[in-house]
């Protein structure tokens, strides 16, 4: 299951502002889990894209 975690693709950098809690918590999940910050953000992210395809162009929800 931690492969499913495992960034596959190209990449690129972005910045973000979030809560602190929000980047405490993940740090802790980071040493916990043993994945990386940008990993468990990619798939939180993968994750909230797949569930909220109102938030793109009409035709761009069947893209990955």
């Amino acid at each position: 299951m931690l492969d499913d975690y495992k960034i596959k693709g190209p990449t690129k950098k972005i910045e973000v502002e979030i809560e602190a809690e929000v980047a405490e918590k993940l740090s802790v999940m980071e040493t916990t889990a043993k994945l990386t910050k940008s990993e468990l953000t990619n798939t939180a992210l993968k994750r909230f894209i797949s569930h909220h395809k109102d938030f793109l162009p009409i035709g761009e929800g069947s893209k990955k």
